[in-house]
């Protein structure tokens, strides 16, 4: 179950390994320990020492880490609440001192260093309580070493030397306990400041999706009301008020050379068709227009909804002939349509008037293009509707069909 646990997640993998390689450093300074106990005894400075004492001593400590290494490669210390099991390798640790400093004496001033290594193994996981335990677990078995050694050893021991280096030892040992305490308390505070920032890391970028989906929204919105205002609903083109939006810059930046055209566009006796077969239906001849004359029109053409059955068509860069061309083509593409949802339906016919721009007559004024346009269109209704007439700016030409 664990190595499948293991398995799953990178990141405990990787803990893992920073857990061994941990360990290592710890075998390193079980290692670094018993070197200098061996060459103390090879080189006859210890007293009262037996070889298998100190063979007894690196035996217990490399079996006492390879244990560790094959349970933590096991993955079952991810069962433990820490799962480095730091006070787990301490305890044995402060043991195995305490065996050494029990079988040596001359080297104990050097031995009494490793408290202090195995203690910095600690420094980011103990409590004050775990420190202060471990210390007294320490002075305690030391103390007992002393009075062994006073017992057995009175006329040849320095009882007073081992005294002060207990003393030493005790005072190290509280200031270390308390240095231990602040830096894992340092850290626990780091770790409450760390999750504070991620949590409002993850407000912030919470708060800013909701931002971020408020403005997509609101830009839907805004899009929306855009094209309500922009576009007649029925038919789908552009209403009066785009129509006149977008051919007023023309005008306004239009020269004597500027050349393009204005249509009224009508549906003969549309009245009748509502009358006759109802406003749905009128409805739907109004859309099938709007259908019909947008393809005949180029991509930079603009054809409005007017009002009611009246629409407008601007033809930029398109003179009275291209004009009269392409209102021609609507009126006769619209005549072929055929309306199978209208039982008995008549052909529909349009009238259209077409007039051109003129600088001198509609530079800035739309309502002079317009009205001309509008005189054409009625024009061709009083000359029998189904045509289209082009009415010239006065300073062309007159009337003309």
């Amino acid at each position: 179950m664990i190595k499948e646990a293991v398995t799953l997640s990178d990141e405990i993998q990787q803990k893992q390994k920073i857990r061994l390689k941990r360990l290592m450093m710890a075998v390193a300074a079980y290692v670094v320990c018993g070197a200098i106990v061996w060459l103390y005894y090879l080189t006859d400075q210890t007293e009262q020492t037996h070889i298998t004492e100190i063979a007894m001593a690196s035996s217990l400590s490399l079996i006492l880490q390879a244990a560790f290494y094959l349970f933590i490669k096991s993955g079952k210390n991810l069962r433990f609440k820490d799962p480095s099991l730091t006070i787990q390798q301490m305890i044995p640790g402060f043991l195995w001192v305490t065996y050494l400093l029990s079988i040596t004496q001359s080297v104990r001033g050097v031995v009494l260093v490793f408290y202090f290594v195995i203690l910095m193994f600690g420094i980011f996981r103990l409590t004050a309580r775990q420190y202060l335990a471990l210390s007294l677990l320490a002075l305690i078995g030391y103390g007992l070493i002393i009075a062994k050694d006073v017992a057995l050893l009175a006329p040849h021991f320095n009882l007073t030397l081992n005294l002060v280096q207990w003393a030493v030892l005790a005072i190290l040992l509280i200031w270390f306990s308390y240095f231990g305490h602040e830096v894992h308390e340092l850290r626990n505070e780091n770790k409450v400041k760390k999750s504070q920032l991620i949590r409002k890391r993850m407000e912030i970028e919470r708060q800013r999706d909701e931002i971020r989906r408020t403005n997509n929204e609101l830009q839907a919105v805004l899009s929306k009301l855009s094209t309500q205002a922009t576009t007649d609903e029925l038919t789908g083109l552009a209403n009066r008020r785009h129509f006149i939006d977008c051919l007023r810059p023309y005008l306004e930046q239009s020269t004597p050379e500027s050349e393009f055209s204005v249509c009224l566009l009508d549906l003969d006796h549309f009245k009748q068709v509502n009358d006759r077969y109802g406003h749905i239906i009128g409805d739907l001849v109004l859309k099938r227009f709007a259908e019909t004359a947008r393809k005949c029109l180029r991509k930079n053409d603009l054809l409005a909804r007017y009002g009611g059955e009246e629409f407008i068509l601007f033809l930029p860069r398109a003179d009275k002939y291209a004009a009269m061309e392409c209102a021609e083509r609507i009126r006769t593409e619209f005549g072929k349509v055929v309306f199978d949802e209208i039982p008995d339906a008549p052909s529909f016919t349009l009238s259209i008037g077409v007039t051109l721009y003129s600088s001198k007559e509609d530079h800035q004024k739309t309502e002079s293009l317009i009205a001309r346009a509008d005189a054409a269109l009625y024009n061709a209704k009083q000359r029998g509707r189904n045509q289209v007439i082009l009415a010239e700016p006065a300073n062309n030409s007159h009337f003309a069909a």
